[in-house]
């Protein structure tokens, strides 16, 4: 799960949350559905949107959303709901209609959390391999027990915890040797 804050004029362009090249997957196969929870009310601006809805022409004008909202389906951010967007058809072809962004927040800031739910499950290896090959990430243990637990076999033992997952930052990463 990511936790992502947006202040004033902040914005993420439209993307997709599927990966477009299998090369580019790294455990759990590719990403068949994201899930945002909206943490936080926005005074003005920061609405999801999706550019290519199928839906985008059938929403009632409102004056206060922003140009950002107008270019597509939009989705108002109020704090506690949640949005389900499924990144792939049932046949596991990527689904176009989900590109989506996020507007510039105009007045207030933005909280949202992340997560995303795989076509299978995650494999620890392949999840280490690709935490430690992001090199903008700190080698460091979150706990003063980690040399401990490692030295006994924790990092085998419980390697999301120890080691982390693309998805969960590993509380023992330099004990494991992750990085």
């Amino acid at each position: 799960m990511q936790i992502l804050h947006y202040g004033v004029n902040e914005s993420y362009e439209p993307h997709f949350d599927y990966y477009r090249d299998n090369s580019e997957v790294v455990s759990g196969e590719n990403r068949i559905a994201t899930i945002l929870l909206y943490l936080s009310d926005v005074s003005h601006g920061g609405e999801t949107v999706f550019p290519n809805s199928e839906v985008k022409n059938t929403q009632q004008k409102d004056e206060t959303r922003s140009e950002c909202a107008v270019t597509g389906y939009a989705v108002n951010i109020v704090k506690g709901n949640a949005l389900l967007v499924f990144n792939l058809n049932l046949d596991a072809t990527p689904d176009e209609r989900s590109l989506h962004g996020s507007c510039k927040v105009l007045d207030g800031e933005k909280w949202i959390a992340t997560k995303y739910i795989h076509v299978g499950a995650f494999s620890a290896t392949n999840a280490t391999k690709s935490l430690a090959a992001s090199s903008d990430v700190e080698c460091t243990d979150e706990d003063d027990n980690c040399p401990r637990w490692a030295a006994i076999g924790e990092c085998q033992r419980n390697p999301v915890f120890m080691a982390g997952t693309p998805d969960y930052y590993g509380a023992c990463r330099k004990s494991c040797h992750i990085c």
